[in-house]
C-alpha cells in the first residue's frame, strides 16, 4: 500500500512537471506566431497605403499641380518640403514599396497560421535579421533634417522593438525542442478539432439509432 501511494505520487510530480514544461514550450512557440501576426497586420497596413496612394499620385500628376499633394502614408514621418522635392522618386518607388511590403505581411500570416512550427521560426528570423534589423543599422545614417521633429527617434524605436520581439520569437520552436515537447500547429489543432466534432456527431447518430 506505502508503495502505491508513492508511485502515485511521484506519477502525479512528473505530470505536473510535465505539463508545464508544455506549457513554457507552447507559450513560447505561439509567441512566435503572435509576433507573426502583429507584423502581417502592420505591414498589409503599409503596404496597402503605399500601393494606394501611389496610384492617386500618378492621377495628381497627371491632371493637377501634384506638388500639393504628400504621401499620408509618409506626411507624419517625413517633411513635407522632402516629400514635395522628392516627389517623382516616391512616386516611382511607392508601388514597389507597397508590393514588397504586402509579401512580407501575407507571407507573416501564412507562416502563422499554417507554417509547421521550425518554418515559422525561419520565416520570423529572416524577417527579423533582413528587415527590421537592417532599417534599424541604415537609419542613424539618414540625415535629420528629412524627418519631422522626433520621428526619426520614433521610427528607430519601434523598429528596433520588431528586432527584439522578432528574435525572441524566432529562437521560441527551438525552446520547445530543447524542452523535449511537441507544440501543435493551428492546423493541428483544427484538424483534431474537427476529427472531434465529425466523431461526436457520428456516435450521436449511433446512439440515436440503437435507442430507435
Amino acid at each position: 500500500k506505502n508503495t502505491k501511494v508513492v508511485n502515485l505520487k511521484f506519477s502525479l510530480a512528473d505530470c505536473v512537471m510535465v505539463n508545464k514544461l508544455f506549457a513554457l514550450a507552447w507559450t513560447s512557440v505561439y509567441f512566435c506566431r503572435i509576433v507573426l501576426i502583429t507584423n502581417g497586420i502592420i505591414y498589409a497596413i503599409s503596404g496597402i497605403a503605399y500601393f494606394g496612394e501611389s496610384y492617386d499620385g500618378f492621377e495628381l500628376r497627371e491632371n493637377t499641380d501634384f506638388t500639393q499633394y504628400s504621401f499620408p502614408v509618409l506626411a507624419s514621418v517625413i517633411k513635407d518640403a522632402v516629400i514635395k522635392d522628392q516627389f517623382d522618386g516616391l512616386l516611382i518607388l511607392a508601388p514597389f514599396m507597397g508590393a514588397a511590403y504586402i509579401c512580407v505581411a501575407f507571407t507573416s500570416l501564412a507562416a502563422a497560421f499554417l507554417f509547421r512550427n521550425p518554418e515559422a521560426a525561419m520565416t520570423l528570423l529572416l524577417q527579423a535579421a533582413l528587415l527590421s534589423m537592417l532599417g534599424c543599422i541604415v537609419r542613424p545614417q539618414e540625415p535629420d533634417d528629412f524627418y519631422n521633429e522626433g520621428q526619426k527617434d520614433v521610427v528607430q524605436n519601434s523598429q528596433l522593438v520588431a528586432v527584439i520581439t522578432g528574435w525572441i520569437g524566432a529562437f521560441g520552436p527551438i525552446i520547445a525542442v530543447l524542452l523535449k515537447q511537441e507544440v501543435p500547429t493551428p492546423i493541428e489543432y483544427t484538424m483534431s478539432y474537427l476529427s472531434y466534432a465529425f466523431s461526436k456527431d457520428e456516435t450521436t447518430e449511433t446512439v440515436k439509432e440503437c435507442s430507435a
